[in-house]
């Protein structure tokens, strides 16, 4: 398991630079998010890298670059990211997913406070973690899953809005 994650941790610092390498002017931000940040996570996830950059202008002009580099871009990765640009590779046998957002976006303080909720709360990354081993192991559908991640989310930005408001 712990090879698992130093490999993790390896690759989104490898790909974060790449593509940093690539577009360091309109970039502004890189985060590792998503499923594969739970420490002890009993499965191997996609690596999901969020890029905001500085327009949704920027998003659009790197897709022909990045696809002609043999990435290819996603167009049913979520309901909740159809609106954003997502561009996966497979490497070293893990699918790799890049996120690109405008830093004007209103997701991206959403995406941020659940990544570290669900990494760092322990009732949020049980659930989480048993909601992915549900679908891992086919118990339910990728449209269930993708609901009851949506609901989850939901529910950890309501208390978030809540403890704000206080």
């Amino acid at each position: 398991m712990k090879n698992l994650r130093t490999n993790i941790k390896e690759l989104y610092i490898k790909q974060a630079f790449e593509i940093l390498n690539f577009f360091k002017s309109i970039i502004i931000e890189v985060h590792h998010i998503g499923s594969s940040t739970i420490k002890n996570s009993p499965f191997q996830a996609d690596l999901d890298i969020l890029f905001i950059v500085k327009s949704y202008d920027d998003v659009k002009s790197l897709s022909d670059i990045l696809i002609a580099e043999g990435y290819r871009e996603v167009s049913n990765y979520s309901d909740y990211f159809r609106d954003e640009m997502v561009i996966s590779n497979k490497v070293d046998g893990l699918n790799i997913n890049l996120i690109f957002i405008s830093n004007s976006s209103f997701k991206k303080e959403e995406i941020l406070s659940c990544t570290e909720c669900i990494s760092s709360d322990n009732s949020y990354s049980m659930e989480f973690k048993n909601l992915k081993r549900s679908y891992m192991k086919k118990e339910i559908s990728a449209l269930n899953y993708q609901d009851k991640k949506y609901r989850l989310f939901q529910l950890i930005k309501q208390e978030g809005d809540r403890l704000t408001i206080v």
